[in-house]
């Protein structure tokens, strides 16, 4: 291996036979296509900052060093600026070039940009017009990973690298355009070019053409050409310029430039490269995106923003198809989790293809991948791909992706496609079990699987809790008798059954619920699962609204008996049975009995809140006036006997309601009663209070009715006492006159006054 070489400079005695530019001296049999490339691409002009300046030191003067390419040749190049020449005319220069006819080959390991401050180059004329061509190179020490790890980790500059490497990556995959870069001398492009250059794949590195400096951009024929601030930037053409001497908002950098940054930092961009650079087939720059995804992956680079399907798909394509081995296990588990944040697998016919390869190359791919895809493929109508799974692998996936997917209320599909895989439904039986065993996880799972999963695990005919699971579920869905399960969950005395009310009845217990429970379940039970007190609160909630329904008034029953009651709390029994006597007289007609409901509702009142006690009043009021005549009376001295005002104004108020629209013959037997009440202040105040009120809007004829059924009623009620002195028809008209006369009440009762 031999590269020709060339000096350019101006001179009198070149070979072309001249005096000023030209080629002063040049290897035998260079070829003249890169002798043309080499010197069109080593020109040289000062740029505005120091033309006209002291040239006594010409070390001050940047130095252009470059690399050009056409095919597989290229010209590398070192131009430095060497001020006069031989007439003492200033703005000569001197070009030294290396002429590669296979540079990748000839470069060996190196890179074009590590010969920056190579021992190879020369800075002045030789003796002699012929060159030797050059058996080796020999790369500086100033470009090396070191030097630009260490350049970069100034402050502001891992940002810039971010921004050039997305350019040039956006010009190399358009395949138009060209980048400037704005940098505060030559060594510095130098740095940068060589941190550009590393940051690619070898072969990629090889396409990127360059020069450290030129007073004129638009004219230079490199990709990336750099030139300092007081140059003049190209304002037409297809240029980027990146101005790496400020700070400042940017375009979002590349997937591939982002990953790229965190290799720097981390020092590991020349291992992350090895597996392209071993390519028989390079990269091509539209696959640094999906490169990027796979090595973030191998290296384990933060994720960043979600991955887009497609270039996840092209990830593993690289990774199958060009790439095989490259992803270790945990590489490909990275590569699955960044799938699960895209949202899963969505194109299904290129995920089969590839899976499929993958998996015929014997991949490392997950089951929690495999898993998912194989979930989506089995929800589609296509018949795709399935990987043929182990037990242990199938098990990871029903744990991993069957059994979420249960919990989730569109997985019908899923569900009705499963029960044609036999496999699977025995690894989810498997996986059920296992997780069973806690007894902890029996709630967890019964409250979030959907009810479409309990049908699909009870068809897989699971047993012990993995059926007492499918039970749970359905009867929370209203499809199993609750009360039977719950006896099933008080089977298994791992379980905390005391839990279990809620589970089973999240929303509260039905009517028929409740009285099967309370018939049905032990006193501790009810009490211990919560669901006494749910049944207790929820009747007495019903009963504060109105009155109960038969259904409920049962419950009621039921709650009150010896086995329940003394679970109950004190106040809440209390209300209980101020409800059950409240049903109870609203009902039934008073009878022997009488007295000692009367008696019980009496000493309930001052425990009940005013509503509830308000209603008991009522209806014990309305009770009494329903009784016959016998017991009403005696009714009403035993309620006397222990004087209750809050009792006798509603007794009162309910009579005149009655009263004002009875028939003639209860009025006259209500009378009797009231005539025979031992209590004058009490009897005075229903006669002649009461009575009135009750009956003032009575026509005269009702009135004659009523005193015709005064004596008749008295012979019914066998009352000691019954009739007044005068007799009842004496009685009825002095009462009605005393009350027309003394109290005015003629037009009140309707009567007219008898001349």
């Amino acid at each position: 291996m031999s590269m020709h070489q060339l000096h350019y400079t101006s001179c009198e005695n070149g070979l072309e036979g001249i005096q000023g530019f030209q080629i002063s001296a040049l290897t035998p049999g260079a070829p003249k296509q890169l002798v043309d490339l080499a010197v069109r691409a080593s020109a040289y002009e000062v740029g505005p900052q120091l033309a006209g300046a002291d040239e006594s030191d010409l070390g001050a003067f940047p130095v252009a060093f470059g690399y050009i390419r056409t095919g597989r040749s290229a010209a590398l190049f070192q131009t430095r600026y060497t001020g006069a020449d031989f007439t003492g005319r200033t703005g000569n220069y001197f070009a030294h070039a290396l002429l590669l006819d296979d540079a990748g080959r000839e470069l060996g390991r190196a890179l074009p940009i590590d010969m920056w401050r190579s021992s190879v180059w020369v800075h002045s004329r030789q003796n002699g017009t012929d060159l030797p061509a050059v058996d080796a190179l020999a790369p500086g020490g100033e470009t090396s990973p070191a030097e630009v790890r260490r350049f970069l980790s100034a402050p502001a500059r891992a940002e810039g690298l971010a921004r050039v490497i997305s350019v040039v990556q956006r010009v190399l995959a358009d395949g138009r355009g060209r980048v400037v870069l704005v940098v505060p001398d030559d060594r510095t492009a130098a740095l940068w070019l060589a941190a550009l250059c590393r940051s690619f794949p070898r072969a990629l590195g090889l396409t990127i053409s360059f020069v450290t400096y030129t007073s004129r951009p638009e004219d230079a024929g490199t990709l990336v050409s750099c030139t300092t601030p007081d140059v003049l930037l190209p304002n037409y053409g297809d240029f980027t310029v990146v101005d790496l001497t400020r700070t400042g908002a940017a375009e979002e950098p590349t997937r591939y430039a982002a990953m790229m940054v965190t290799l720097w930092t981390r020092g590991d961009v020349q291992a992350a490269m090895l597996p392209a650079d071993r390519l028989a087939s390079p990269l091509s720059a539209g696959d640094l995106e999906a490169f990027a995804v796979l090595i973030g992956c191998v290296a384990d680079l933060p994720a960043g923003p979600a991955v887009p399907e497609h270039l996840l798909l092209d990830a593993v394509a690289l990774a199958v198809e060009r790439m095989p081995g490259t992803l270790s296990p945990d590489g490909w588990h990275l590569l699955a989790e960044r799938v699960r944040a895209a949202g899963g697998p969505v194109d299904l016919r290129r995920w089969a293809e590839w899976l499929d390869a993958a998996d015929r190359r014997r991949e490392p791919i997950p089951a929690d991948l495999l898993g998912t895809y194989y979930l989506a493929a089995l929800t589609t109508p296509e018949q795709l791909w399935l990987p043929r799974l182990a037990p242990a692998q199938l098990d990871q996936v029903a744990a991993e992706a069957v059994l979420p997917a249960m919990t989730a209320p569109d997985s019908d599909g899923l569900l009705d496609r499963l029960a044609g895989h036999g496999e699977l439904r025995a690894a989810t039986l498997r996986v059920l079990s296992a997780r069973l065993a806690d007894p902890q996880q029996v709630i967890p799972l019964c409250t979030t699987l959907t009810t479409r999963a309990g049908k699909v695990i009870r068809k897989m005919g699971g047993r012990g809790r993995v059926a007492l699971l499918a039970d749970l579920v359905l009867a929370r869905a209203g499809q199993e008798d609750k009360v039977s399960v719950l006896d099933k969950v008080l089977d298994d005395h791992e379980l905390a059954w005391r839990q279990f009310g809620p589970v089973l009845w999240p929303a509260g217990l039905t009517t028929s619920e409740a009285e099967r429970a309370l018939r049905s379940l032990h006193a501790e039970t009810l009490a211990g699962t919560g669901l006494l007190s749910r049944i207790v609160t929820d009747t007495l909630d019903r009963a504060t609204g109105g009155e109960l329904e038969p259904e409920h008034a049962q419950l009621v029953g039921y709650l009150l008996g010896p086995e329940l009651v003394g679970s109950i709390r004190t106040e809440d029994a209390v209300l209980l049975e101020a409800i059950e006597l409240l049903g109870h007289l609203r009902q039934a007609t008073p009878k022997g009995d009488a007295g000692s409901r009367v008696d019980k509702g009496l000493r309930l009142l001052p425990s009940l809140p005013r509503a509830l006690a308000e209603r008991l009043l009522g209806a014990l009021a309305e009770y009494v006036l329903r009784a016959d005549m016998r017991t009403h009376h005696d009714l009403l001295e035993a309620v006397l006997r222990e004087p209750s005002a809050q009792f006798l104004a509603t007794y009162g108020e309910k009579a005149r309601t009655r009263l004002a629209k009875a028939a003639p013959n209860y009025v006259a037997s209500v009378i009797v009663v009231w005539w025979n009440v031992s209590d004058q202040r009490v009897r005075r105040r229903l006669v002649n209070e009461t009575l009135v009120s009750a009956i003032a809007g009575r026509k005269p004829k009702h009135l004659d009715k009523i005193g015709d059924q005064l004596k008749p009623a008295a012979a019914r009620s066998r009352l000691d006492g019954a009739a007044p002195k005068a007799g009842w028809s004496r009685w009825w008209r002095d009462w009605r006159s005393a009350h027309e006369e003394n109290r005015g009440l003629l037009s009140l009762l309707g009567l007219r006054r008898q001349r």
